[in-house]
């Protein structure tokens, strides 16, 4: 297998190697909205019903390529833990979204982007693209007072030191109270099947993308993550608490996570054609559903 990064901003993961012509915007490394801006609801909701997506990379992760074929490459987003795969979580991504040289091993800090969108940065002040909320970059030097010079696939570059600090106070917060209020900088944002960027998620990964911007690693799908973490009863929930729903009365298959926001309300990302939103519990067939609460913080 061969170690490449991903270089787009965002990278879709597919599950086979072809798209339509609605997609074809999609397969550009620099910006998802152009993409996304032509979707209609109906459209996301297709995206779901035919499991076009499988997940999202973001830039500088590591995808280990399995095959090349006709300038797509299958393999293995590695930071994306998949029980069916320690290799990573699998799917098909556009080849030309990938870097396939090495990089100098970086054994210094990471940094975490905590913004929604931020610019990469040549060193000369030129923007490279902008990056999603969640993606990690190795410091090369932090002397500068407002930049880090970070190590990317694309050449050495700058990010602002504000970036990779959260866009609200967090001193008297807890880690999961710090979850719900980061997460509630993006109520309005329409899901996204598969999505784990500022572009749009899907519920797990809305959770996921959370936790990650808190040093927090949890597996990508909800499946998964109701494996990880403490598990509390719901009485005793806290914020940021993750509450797990499986069909058939809480008896079967996981389908939904959801962040606990307190007061029996929830925040999470519900369907394809709908929109990041607060949720009562109470008030929902959900309640009958919900299996498990866990904590990672």
């Amino acid at each position: 297998m061969q170690s490449t990064r991903i270089i787009a901003a965002v990278a879709n993961v597919w599950r086979q190697p072809n798209n339509t012509s609605i997609d074809t915007p999609a397969l550009a490394n620099v910006d998802l909205q152009p993409w996304l801006a032509q979707l209609s609801d109906e459209d996301t909701v297709a995206l779901e019903r035919d499991n076009r997506i499988v997940t999202q990379a973001l830039f500088n992760d590591v995808f280990l390529v399995e095959q090349f074929v006709n300038g797509w490459a299958y393999g293995y987003v590695v930071n994306q833990a998949d029980s069916r795969h320690p290799q990573g979580y699998p799917g098909w991504v556009w080849a030309a979204q990938l870097s396939t040289v090495p990089l100098p091993v970086q054994t210094g800090p990471m940094i975490t982007i905590r913004r929604g969108f931020t610019p990469l940065l040549c060193l000369d002040g030129r923007t490279f693209l902008n990056l999603s909320l969640g993606t990690e970059l190795p410091v090369i030097s932090s002397k500068d007072h407002r930049y880090y010079t970070v190590q990317t696939p694309l050449g050495t570059g700058k990010i602002a030191k504000r970036a990779t600090q959260f866009a609200f106070r967090t001193a008297r917060l807890t880690p999961g109270a710090t979850l719900v209020r980061l997460g509630e900088e993006f109520l309005d944002l329409r899901y996204l099947w598969g999505g784990i960027s500022a572009y749009g998620f899907d519920c797990s990964g809305f959770v996921y993308t959370l936790h990650r911007s808190l040093g927090i690693r949890l597996p990508r799908d909800a499946q998964d993550q109701i494996k990880q973490g403490v598990a509390v009863d719901i009485a005793n929930a806290q914020l940021g608490d993750l509450c797990f729903f499986a069909h058939n009365h809480g008896n079967g298959a996981v389908h939904h996570v959801a962040l606990y926001a307190g007061d029996g309300w929830l925040l999470h990302a519900p369907t394809p054609g709908k929109y990041v939103t607060y949720l009562q519990l109470a008030s929902t067939y959900l309640q009958d559903e919900l299996v498990a609460v866990k904590r990672n913080w």
